[in-house]
């Protein structure tokens, strides 16, 4: 006991953090309680989009290794389409007896504790006094909140990403044998977590190089290339699986549902949110120019090389489809990584300003202020922005009751079918999604189920299988793409086009009778054929054919909302009523 004391008095700031991180930690549960209160069933309210992701990690537990499409049984053990390293290292739990609730909650606060030990351990290499990195900590945490939640998909990815900076910082300092290893295993570690990071590590190794020759630093241009070779032969066999996987069937088809679009005009993304790092830069520039005696301090030199060579890393990875024409939502999956560098960055820049405001003239001081000013009121309202889903969840209230009573028809088809069975319901409602996370069994159609492998043609045809009831019209499917189509369809190409346009008007603004053209709306790129031709197959094929289409994807019970899917006739199939709770029924197929 004595010995604890003494580690807590000498380690106080990190007890005091890891403590307000394990206070923190309890908000999703404080929300189910305000909200669900005594109707819980032990359903987790969709606080983001973790239920696609707590799928994949069931999945693996529930015994399908490779990570397979958790929502179509014919799937169930193809490859997956991208290495998501979390979802193995969260089924961990799950495989130690866990059950989901527990093991998602014990996941959730070892990657938060992890997350702001790791990030403090980062702030601490940068000079960064105790207090004030215990308070960055704090506020990155509740920035980043919504994607420590959310399981396998950057709940385990932080920790390990601040590692590659901690690395990073301590190669600059010392080549030694021992950085090389560790910047070379935070690399390689960066290919089976995320896609977007590896890819943002070796960019960011590259300006590692480019800054060590320019410097002339001959030691640590060598070790930069040791780490990076070392790295990238740790992370080569997931190159080399993409590689195989890339001459599979439907792999592209796969990628761009995912959202590749063909372009080299960047997303807006890369000025809203990245242009935050050249305005960070450009003041870092201005004091390197207008304070002389900061030219000669080591601990602004090393911190300014620091910031931009991190901060360039990720810029140039959200506009990097620039250069390769390969749009594929940098912008979006990027923003994130910026806006975190962004506090992470004024944190360090203030303290950095603060400490030597003495050598800073009167008008730098001032320009200094309004930076690090601008620069926290734009943190502190994308950390308001992330963070909100968990304060103001009231509105969810409806909602959320109604989702816990997906608990008694989820129980009655695990208790009755002991081996996987597919399951029909509205993929328009959340209990689709759901059946994959709550049982053992699969589902005719959700929208989720189309991040995997697998054609176009299918999910098309399983998407209109499950509108049997619907009738669905022309109009209707073009009301409804979101459900059946891939994010350029619904989103990117349409765009993309637009932002042509924007640029366009750009450039000829002193030319009012320029034609730039007209945005179209995504409905009108795919043109009204399309449209007419899947309500036609539906028409003429499926509905004709439903028992045959029924058969083919193993359709075994009809889950219906009394509520919600009043148009479902379960029994002009045929079916045969099996359960009912006065919401929700299920009907056997003959």
């Amino acid at each position: 006991m004595t010995r604890i004391k003494e580690f807590l008095r000498n380690h106080r700031p990190v007890a005091v953090l890891m403590g307000i991180v394990l206070v923190l930690t309890t908000i999703p549960i404080l929300d189910i309680y305000l909200v669900v209160g005594d109707t819980w069933q032990g359903i987790l309210p969709p606080l983001s989009d973790d239920a696609v992701y707590t799928a994949h990690i069931q999945n693996i537990a529930g015994g399908y290794p490779n990570d397979g499409n958790p929502y179509f049984y014919e799937h169930r053990n193809d490859p997956p389409i991208v290495i998501f390293g979390g979802a193995w290292i969260d089924a961990i739990p799950f495989f130690a007896g866990m059950p989901l609730n527990t093991a998602l909650f014990f996941n959730f606060i070892i990657w938060s504790l992890a997350f702001a030990a790791v990030l403090y351990w980062l702030f601490r290499e940068l000079r960064v006094k105790p207090w004030v990195a215990v308070l960055g900590t704090v506020l990155l945490y509740l920035q980043a909140y919504a994607r420590v939640w959310r399981p396998a998909n950057l709940q385990p990815v932080w920790p390990f990403y601040f590692l590659f900076y901690i690395a990073l910082i301590r190669l600059v300092r010392e080549q030694s044998r021992r950085n090389i290893v560790m910047l070379a295993l935070a690399t390689g570690s960066m290919f089976y977590l995320f896609a977007y990071l590896w890819q943002t590590a070796v960019i960011t190794l590259g300006l590692l190089f480019l800054y060590a020759l320019a410097c002339k630093n001959w030691p640590l241009l060598k070790a930069t290339v040791a780490s990076s070779v070392i790295g990238g032969v740790i992370g080569l066999p997931v190159l080399l699986y993409t590689l195989w996987l890339s001459h599979t069937p439907y792999f592209w088809e796969s990628m761009y549902r995912f959202g590749l679009v063909n372009t080299h005009l960047p997303m807006a993304e890369v000025i809203y949110s990245g242009g935050w790092v050249g305005f960070m830069l450009a003041f870092l520039a201005i004091l390197y120019f207008r304070v002389p005696a900061l030219r000669k301090d080591t601990e602004f030199i090393s911190l300014s090389m620091f910031l931009c060579i991190s901060g360039l890393g990720l810029w140039i990875m959200q506009g990097s489809n620039l250069i390769t024409g390969k749009l594929f939502e940098n912008g979006e999956h990027l923003r994130g990584f910026i806006l975190l560098w962004l506090a992470f960055a004024t944190v360090i820049v203030g303290s950095y300003v603060w400490k030597r405001r003495a050598e800073l003239s009167t008008w730098m001081q001032a320009v200094s202020v309004a930076v690090v000013m601008v620069c926290s009121i734009a943190s502190l309202y994308y950390t308001q922005y992330y963070f909100s889903p968990f304060i103001n969840v009231e509105v969810n209230r409806e909602s959320w009751q109604t989702e816990q009573l997906y608990a008694k028809p989820f129980a009655w088809l695990q208790n009755q079918e002991k081996n996987p069975v597919v399951v029909w319901s509205d993929p328009h409602q959340y209990v689709a999604p759901n059946l994959s996370v709550y049982t053992r069994h699969f589902t005719l159609y959700a929208p989720y189920g189309m991040w995997r492998l697998l054609s176009e043609r299918e999910i098309r045809e399983r998407y209109l299988v499950s509108q049997y009831f619907d009738n669905p019209t022309v109009a209707d499917l073009k009301n409804d793409m979101v459900t059946y189509l891939g994010r350029p369809d619904v989103f990117h190409n349409a765009k993309t086009i637009e932002r042509g346009i924007k640029i366009c008007r750009i450039l000829y603004f002193w030319d009012r009778n320029k034609d730039c053209g007209i945005p179209p709306t995504s409905a009108e790129l795919l043109g009204d054929k399309f449209f007419n031709d899947l309500e036609q197959k539906f028409t003429t094929d499926i509905k004709p054919n439903i028992k045959e289409y029924l058969a083919k994807y193993h359709v075994s019970y009809i889950l219906k909302d009394v509520v919600l899917d009043p148009q479902y006739k379960p029994k002009s199939l045929g079916a045969k009523l099996v359960y009912s709770d006065g919401r929700f029924e299920i009907y056997t197929l003959p």
